[in-house]
């Protein structure tokens, strides 16, 4: 009778092996070769389930955007009435302010490079791009509904002032974490925030 294999299974185990890999050498030391080292695989088998590191990368994304979808969805659970304050909240999610979503960056980062020369990560990096934009969006639209933005303003060049920021934020946060810590740039979204409505 032939073996049963749990291939989920196995593509969960390697995911996990790949995050070791990404949290201890940062996202560019992923690879083939260093994730199948971590999770005692050969180079062979893992290549099975992830081809090469675009795979890799792909499959990295699939699991930074359902973290964000979980950790929001948390903040909606444990919140009452919308406000600002959530607002904020969700935005933060998007921002590189601890180690978890540094890595998350660093995912989106190699994603961004790959789109260059890979059409499926240059779809994928589209599709989150649009996704990011559409929770901009959503949190205008709330900010909006609150009177939180001033007589004006319009909705769609806030709404790309705001993804501007926040790209922007990301960059620095991962590039020049010196010039510009977490602290500060939570700060600066809650100032912009304020500024929407004044």
């Amino acid at each position: 009778m032939p073996k049963v294999v749990d291939h989920e299974g196995r593509r969960a185990e390697l995911a996990v092996a790949l995050w070791r890999v990404a949290l201890r050498d940062g996202f560019d030391a992923v690879s083939v070769r260093s994730v199948a080292e971590e999770s005692a695989w050969s180079a062979g088998a893992l290549r099975h389930y992830f081809p090469d590191k675009t795979e890799m990368v792909l499959f990295a994304i699939d699991v930074v955007v359902e973290s964000v979808r979980q950790r929001i969805g948390q903040i909606n659970a444990a919140s009452g009435a919308p406000s600002p304050q959530l607002v904020q909240a969700h935005l933060e999610q998007l921002l590189p302010l601890d180690d978890e979503r540094r890595l998350e960056s660093e995912a989106w980062f190699a994603l961004v490079a790959l789109a260059h020369r890979d059409p499926s990560a240059a779809q994928r990096r589209a599709e989150v791009d649009d996704l990011i934009r559409g929770a901009v969006e959503s949190a205008m639209t709330a900010l909006e509904e609150l009177g939180a933005l001033s007589a004006g303003r319009t909705h769609a060049a806030e709404t790309a002032r705001l993804h501007a920021l926040l790209d922007g934020m990301v960059v620095q946060l991962l590039a020049r974490p010196a010039r510009l810590s977490p602290q500060q740039a939570q700060d600066i979204l809650v100032q912009h925030l304020a500024e929407l409505g004044a």
